[in-house]
């Protein structure tokens, strides 16, 4: 804005009194120039507040990619490592009958009867290693378990936390504050100006009576 066209309402601003174009424009922007910078300030804010926003959504959408990731990783561990166990226990009862099958053939064969002591105590015998070692592939995966669910449970806490670091409270633009300041520069410019100009105006002439 050129001073030909401020300086009009500089003068208006105050009292009609100010002469010289670039006096008068000054008067207007020591006037106006806080308030055009209150209204800068505010888009100011405004934009940072959208810049954050969307930062946000950014970082928010990135967690949870991350967490699907991890937690689908983990899943995928613990149901290896259950396949594993389940086969495992496969294979020992597979081999508990097989081992009981030969023993029935070698009882048979040597005239053992299957009801005798000596050939339940042995049934008895390979039964309970079987056992014994299945209950332990039980208490493994038990266990196991119990740790995919404890890691779950600390992901989810962990996934919680940063989604609260991410999306803290975005400040909004404080219009009214912004601009009852400038105003209030625009006013205190306004009557330092006036005050500037009385001080500034000639005094009348005297006349003395002879």
């Amino acid at each position: 804005m050129c001073l030909p066209l401020l300086a009009p309402l500089g003068t208006a601003l105050l009292g009609g009194t100010v002469t010289g174009t670039a006096a008068a424009a000054a008067g207007t922007m020591s006037i106006l120039g806080p308030l055009a910078q209150g209204m800068l300030t505010i888009g100011a804010q405004r934009q940072q507040a959208s810049m954050q926003a969307e930062a946000q959504k950014r970082a928010t959408i990135a967690e949870n990619a991350r967490y699907s990731q991890q937690v689908s990783a983990m899943r995928k561990q613990q149901a290896t490592e259950s396949l594993r166990l389940a086969q495992e226990v496969s294979a020992a009862n597979r081999a508990s009958m097989e081992a009981m099958a030969r023993k029935e053939v070698a009882a048979a064969e040597g005239g053992i009867s299957l009801e005798s002591a000596s050939f339940l105590s042995e049934m008895r015998d390979l039964e309970r290693q079987v056992g014994e070692h299945n209950y332990a592939i039980q208490q493994n995966q038990y266990l196991a378990d119990q740790a995919y669910n404890m890691r779950a449970r600390d992901l989810g806490l962990q996934t919680q936390q940063n989604y609260i670091n991410i999306n803290k409270p975005i400040a909004t633009p404080n219009v009214l504050g912004t601009m009852l300041g400038a105003a209030t520069t625009s006013l205190g410019n306004l009557a330092g100006a006036k005050q500037l100009q009385a001080r500034q105006l000639p005094s009348a002439p005297t006349t003395t009576t002879s």
